[in-house]
């Protein structure tokens, strides 16, 4: 199984900024952030479906259709909100974050009545987290082999703004404001 996702700077510092390479081993949490429920095609959306087969397939660089069961969730309330955390087994573990505006007042009721079991069909833009924060609820990362590294140059003064471009690896600096895209094998 192969999956793309944006490595931010600030998790590739989290890293010590190293062993981003092809053809070394990676342990990451995928992420697919705050998602939307119903269909959106502008942004990361979920649905409630009564089936599987969990799946996971890639679309384009960091976007990725799903179909998973939630595994686990958790609901954290404090310092006036709520938030929540999903790991959906789609043959791989993905997380999801989940927000219901019509919840906010309830502390420890996950949103939109989901529960362990349920299952979601959905779509994403994937994030890779390299190190645990202090906003996480749920962690588990998988270990894979980097098969390609793409940098999305963003550098408005740069001569190749605009421009992707293959890497072997990441060097151990800072390559903020460009854009990082790394893709796994599992």
């Amino acid at each position: 199984m192969r999956a793309t996702f944006t490595l931010s700077d600030q998790q590739f510092a989290a890293n010590d900024r190293a062993g981003v390479m092809v053809g070394l081993p990676l342990a990451v949490q995928l992420d697919a952030g705050l998602l939307l429920p119903g269909r959106d095609e502008g942004a990361g959306w979920f649905e409630q479906v009564n089936y599987g087969p969990p799946a996971f397939k890639p679309l384009s660089l960091q976007r990725s259709v799903f179909c998973g069961r939630i595994s686990q969730i958790e609901t954290w309330h404090g310092h006036g909100e709520t938030q929540c955390q999903a790991l959906l087994d789609c043959g791989l573990p993905l997380r999801i974050d989940l927000i219901d505006p019509d919840q906010a007042g309830q502390p420890g009721v996950p949103p939109f009545g989901l529960a362990a079991g349920d299952w979601l069909l959905g779509m994403a833009d994937l994030r890779g987290l390299l190190a645990l924060d202090a906003g996480d609820l749920l962690w588990q990362p998988v270990q894979g082999s980097i098969v390609d590294i793409q940098r999305l140059v963003l550098d408005p003064a740069h001569a190749s703004f605009g421009a992707l471009r293959w890497l072997h690896g990441l060097p151990r600096q800072s390559f903020a404001p460009d854009q990082v895209f790394v893709t796994v094998d599992w």
